[in-house]
């Protein structure tokens, strides 16, 4: 018999212990501690201990999953309309499909009853209030592709795809910026600002990232704008992809958005910001870039692309069909 419930303060070496033992590819980090999944998940000021169920088969325990929120349209507060189950875990087990079959049905039934009416498998860009560092790597991928179990238990409880998710790497071993007309250009009309452990700018940018290593590339104008300063023309967040890049054994940095204001796009500035940034960090050591794009973002893709990235894995964020 298979016996689920809610987690109790005592589960984290149970946690960690499933998780040690399923088969969640090379995108997991292992092996897994109580102190990973405290700075990851139980830290986190959102974290509601109702959302993550556990599964037993006597008192051996054998599967987890976790349901949470996302952001509100402001970033202020978590907002309950749209919630995902992020994980399904189950070790190796003759019944495994049964047990994530449970877990996540009452993952939806939590979800459900909070007052979801859009219920999502998998984490992602938007749904990143958990498991950064953990699983996925620069980002949350929803599922990946190389955690094949787990995709396989949202397939079977009828989950439709609703976006593929690229993990696009690149080494940075003699990485140079691209030199051309167009970049010298943009080279002598701006500046690029570095900033490390930058003030966050939403209350859920600090709720999601407060414990990783935070750089934020500026790029100004050189000519002042109205109020006597630079004008912003773009920026481009990374992180220090701990502790999955220690499991890997490189030194990683995760693209983690790359934004340039809406009257200078399509004019250059988001490849010459991003490989400005890669060198920079290639020269303080990374030797590893990620990134990770929606399928459906086809300039992102061809921008990554002409810099050199290759999908290394893809991710698939479900959608539960209405009714």
């Amino acid at each position: 018999m298979i016996d689920y419930r809610c987690f109790r303060n005592d589960d984290p070496p149970r946690l960690a212990e499933i998780w040690r033992a399923a088969d969640l590819g090379p995108g997991a980090m292992q092996p897994m501690t109580v102190a990973y999944l405290e700075a990851g998940v139980f830290s986190k000021p959102y974290f509601d201990r109702e959302g993550l169920v556990l599964a037993f088969a006597g008192d051996q325990p054998v599967g987890f999953a976790h349901a949470a929120f996302g952001p509100s349209a402001d970033r202020t507060a978590i907002d309950v309309a749209t919630g995902t189950t992020l994980l399904v875990v189950v070790v190796p087990h003759e019944r495994h499909d049964e047990i994530a079959a449970g877990l996540l049905a009452r993952c939806e039934d939590y979800l459900g009853r909070r007052g979801a009416r859009t219920i999502l498998g998998g984490g992602s860009a938007e749904m990143t209030g958990f498991y950064l560092g953990l699983y996925g790597g620069a980002d949350i991928p929803g599922i990946l592709d190389s955690s094949a179990c787990m995709q396989r238990a949202f397939r079977a409880a009828g989950y439709e795809i609703a976006d593929r998710i690229a993990v696009l790497r690149r080494p940075l071993s003699g990485f140079r910026p691209p030199v051309n007309r167009l970049q010298l250009a943009i080279r002598r009309a701006t500046a690029l600002r570095i900033i490390d452990e930058p003030a966050r700018r939403t209350w859920w940018e600090a709720a999601t990232t407060t414990g990783i290593a935070l750089r934020r590339y500026e790029l100004r104008s050189n000519q002042e704008g109205p109020d006597g300063a630079a004008a912003l023309l773009g920026s481009a967040s990374f992180w220090d992809m701990q502790p999955l890049a220690a499991a890997w054994g490189v030194p990683a940095a995760g693209l983690m958005n790359v934004s340039i204001e809406g009257p200078r796009r399509r004019q250059g500035l988001a490849s010459y910001l991003v490989a400005e940034a890669m060198h920079d960090l290639s020269a303080e050591g990374v030797t590893l870039m990620e990134t990770q794009v929606s399928e459906a973002n086809a300039p992102a893709l061809r921008l990554f692309g002409k810099l050199g990235f290759q999908a290394a894995d893809h991710g698939t964020v479900f959608r539960k069909p209405a009714g």
